[in-house]
């Protein structure tokens, strides 16, 4: 995760900097000399390319509502990084001497003390939402490491546990815990349906509940029987549109070490 966040800061503030680089008055600031028509148009294209590819991989790892706010945060980090570099680059532009103006007698500006410090706020406010964004967003569940990557039929899938909590007792003192698949993108035209329980299912129709949702993600809540033990294993049952049945057995503490302890400590 941390690797893939540094991958997209990296990837617009090279973005930006090509950009830059592509525009005659920047190019002298940074390179000390002009560049051709040719070397600035290819520059500028880089530097949109580099920052679509940012915006890919974080769409890619955090789909499109967290990966385009993810985005536009190490966007924001990336440009205010430039904005404050470039001041303090090795060379300067070179600049004509301006003409001596006759002495004035030297009148103390006002210091404005509140206008610096509300343009420091504005400017701290967008690092300060994405610092939040960062530290509040859950991580997803397929991405964690404890996440069960396999192949059941000729299908390959990830799934885990939504959170690593016990499970949730509702009505009727029914215990839910809450279950994330995702298969491969070839394999969902193929899947009619998946469906996870507890204990192995005699029948496609006891094969427990069915996994649902929009996206690739599907989610799943399934009871816990009383009387369940770590033997009975999680069961995952994939039915095909080629009428083919899938099961695979899961070991419950390999999956939800809550969901054990839970279990465990039934009475």
């Amino acid at each position: 995760m941390t690797s893939l966040n540094i991958a997209v800061f990296l990837l617009s503030l090279a973005g930006f900097v090509a950009l830059a680089a592509g525009m005659s008055k920047h190019a002298k600031h940074l390179l000390r000399r002009e560049l051709s028509n040719a070397v600035s148009r290819l520059l500028r294209a880089l530097g949109w390319l580099l920052l679509a590819a940012a915006l890919a991989v974080g769409i890619k790892q955090w789909h499109t509502d967290v990966g385009l706010v993810t985005w536009l945060g190490w966007l924001t980090v990336a440009g205010l990084l430039l904005v404050f570099a470039l001041p303090r680059w090795p060379w300067q532009p070179v600049t004509k001497a301006a003409k001596p103006r006759p002495e004035k007698p030297y009148t103390p500006a006002p210091r404005g003390s509140k206008q610096v410090a509300l343009g420091a706020l504005l400017l701290a406010a967008p690092l300060v939402v994405f610092a939040w964004q960062l530290i509040t967003t859950p991580e997803q569940p397929l991405l964690r490491e404890d996440a069960l990557h396999g192949q059941i039929g000729p299908w390959t899938f990830s799934l885990a546990e939504q959170d690593q909590h016990a499970p949730e007792i509702v009505a009727l003192d029914v215990p839910l815990k809450t279950f994330v698949i995702r298969f491969c993108d070839a394999c969902q035209r193929e899947i009619r349906q998946a469906s996870l329980k507890i204990r192995q299912p005699h029948n496609t129709s006891a094969a427990g509940n069915a996994f649902a949702g929009r996206g690739t993600d599907k989610r799943v809540e399934i009871p816990v029987p009383r009387a369940a033990s770590i033997q009975d294993g999680l069961w995952l049952t994939v039915e095909g549109t080629d009428g083919s049945v899938h099961q695979q057995r899961f070991a419950i503490e390999r999956l939800s070490p809550a969901l054990t302890r839970f279990i465990e400590e039934q009475p």
